[in-house]
């Protein structure tokens, strides 16, 4: 093997410090969630996990965990950690690496400098097999087993819009999530919908389940498949709101 686990971190909450795991304490992953106890386990996200290289933390001079990342990685494989390669575990736990994670004003206090965070931050990913990971285990890097995300946020929504289930729905800031952009993006999402309207765009709400007075048909169309509004303008977000689960 020529990679191996040097350090590993759970982020119990938004804005909380890391958690540094020990020697010997398991992380646990689940297919499709994420880290048990991690703020960013959600089975809508492609942003489950952040993976860092050992190498240009050294070559940054930042201190492991300063970045936020989850797993800190070893690796003679510099050039096949990347989006759309495969991070493998002899136990079986793989983890699919999805996109450059970006270099933002969070930690700015770590390097001032973002700019030579560029694609050096570390690349983000999600559990597609899950099983435990501890410090020391080795991995192996498989390259292109998964197609890569695309960069532009407007194809990620395309390529998602299409997933999301007939007879669910989802809000402005679960399809964020779900297309891995900040929450202040969904300022972008009418705009979206507007220019999208051959997908299933009918399916998105706004944050209290009221329907789009932009989208005329959206009441009709959501009730073909089952959805049935209340007062035929808001949704009933307990019972239809999609959460990524298989349906």
């Amino acid at each position: 093997m020529s990679s191996r686990i040097e350090r590993l971190y759970l982020k119990p909450a938004r804005g909380q410090p890391l958690r540094a795991l020990g020697q010997g304490e398991a992380m646990v992953c689940e297919a499709g969630l994420g880290i048990h106890g991690d703020a960013h386990a959600n089975r809508l996200s492609p942003r489950q996990v952040l993976v860092t290289l050992a190498s240009e933390l050294r070559a940054l001079d930042i201190a492991p965990g300063a970045l936020g990342e989850n797993i800190v990685l070893s690796s003679e494989q510099p050039a096949l950690f990347r989006p759309g390669t495969a991070l493998v575990t002899v136990s079986g736990v793989e983890i699919r690496l999805t996109m450059f994670c970006e270099a933002c004003r969070r930690i700015s206090h770590v390097a001032p400098n973002l700019r030579q965070l560029l694609r050096r931050r570390g690349v983000l990913g999600v559990i597609e097999m899950g099983g435990e990971l501890r410090i020391g285990d080795a991995l192996t890097l498989v390259d292109g087993r998964y197609p890569p995300l695309p960069e532009s946020p407007y194809q990620k929504f395309l390529d998602f819009v299409p997933t999301i289930p007939a007879g669910r729905v989802l809000r402005y800031g679960d399809v964020a999530v779900a297309i891995g952009v900040a929450d202040s993006f969904v300022r972008a999402l009418p705009g979206y919908i507007k220019r999208s309207t051959s997908l299933p765009v009918h399916r998105i709400v706004n944050a209290r389940g009221e329907l789009l007075n932009f989208l005329p048909e959206q009441a009709a169309r959501l009730q073909a498949e089952g959805v049935v509004n209340q007062g035929g303008a808001v949704v009933d977000l307990q019972r239809y709101l999609w959460r990524g689960e298989a349906v």
